[in-house]
């Protein structure tokens, strides 16, 4: 749950927050017409773009493009809670702060990813640490200071080695593209996504969705996932000495025995015993 959340507006839009949020935590996001910079400031975070799945630690950050996305905030012995600074690059906003600057950081061609990790990088870190002293003292912001914030973020990453990210994240906030079910269901097969939500990061309904995917797999979306999973479950329980309950989280199961009562109900045995009648042969 979100435990505090403040914030700075610009055009009566949110353009930079801070998050606490207690963990473990799932926070789904829909970016239509912006970007996003996130920087994990304490925690830890799984996020799942239409074509990614990413882990975030401590003073890492990510560069999110115009899509859907999943945020799985973790728990750990050390930290229960999980500090967020989020940077929401709005196109029109964007327009306004760099004008007729805007072209000269759009290629034609980039990188297709949604979104692009990147690891601790000191200049980030002051960066985040000035904005921490302006949400300390709020009534020293004002239009032109947050702006100027923006500007400095896009500066401080075109210096680093994400320049070339930089540049596919501009030229996609303003041409954005859909993501394939191909795509999405490539990088998402083996995770703990519902079919609810992998329609979401597909920016498509849910009968939409179920649709679009029956026609390309000519299977519904429920019984193809399954029988995928289950297929790899098999290739583990051969290949490697994985406990039954990893093999049953590594294919995106949640419960062992829901896993157990699915793959007995399609091989007449439980997963140890198709272990132990394999190796046997």
């Amino acid at each position: 749950m979100i435990i505090d959340r403040k914030y700075f507006v610009l055009n009566k839009q949110c353009v930079i927050e801070k998050l606490l949020i207690k963990t473990p935590f799932k926070y789904g996001a829909i970016f239509q017409n912006e970007a996003c910079f996130l920087y994990v400031k304490n925690g830890e975070s799984t996020l799942k773009s239409p074509t990614e799945n990413l882990n975030i630690r401590i003073s890492e950050s990510v560069l999110l493009k115009c899509g859907n996305y999943f945020a799985d905030l973790i728990q750990n012995s050390k930290q229960q809670q999980c500090e967020i600074y989020a940077i929401h690059l709005h196109s029109e906003i964007l327009k306004e702060v760099y004008k007729n600057e805007i072209p000269s950081f759009i290629k034609p061609e980039g990188k297709k990813s949604f979104a692009t990790k990147i690891e601790r990088q000191d200049v980030i870190v002051h960066f985040i640490e000035s904005l921490d002293f302006y949400f300390q003292n709020p009534t020293l912001v004002n239009d032109e200071l947050i702006k100027l914030k923006i500007k400095e973020l896009v500066l401080l990453l075109l210096q680093t080695k994400n320049a070339e990210n930089l540049f596919s994240l501009f030229a996609h906030l303003f041409t954005p593209r859909q993501a394939s079910l191909k795509e999405i269901i490539r990088a998402h097969l083996f995770s703990n996504l519902t079919v609810g939500e992998l329609a979401t990061l597909s920016d498509r309904s849910l009968s939409a969705f179920k649709r679009d995917f029956e026609s390309y797999f000519n299977d519904t979306p429920a019984n193809y996932i399954k029988k995928q999973k289950l297929l790899k479950a098999i290739d583990l329980l051969i290949a490697t000495d994985f406990s039954i309950a990893e093999i049953c989280y590594k294919v995106g199961f949640s419960d062992t025995s829901h896993f157990t009562k699915l793959f007995k109900r399609k091989y007449n045995s439980s997963p140890a015993e198709y272990r132990k009648n394999k190796v046997l042969k």
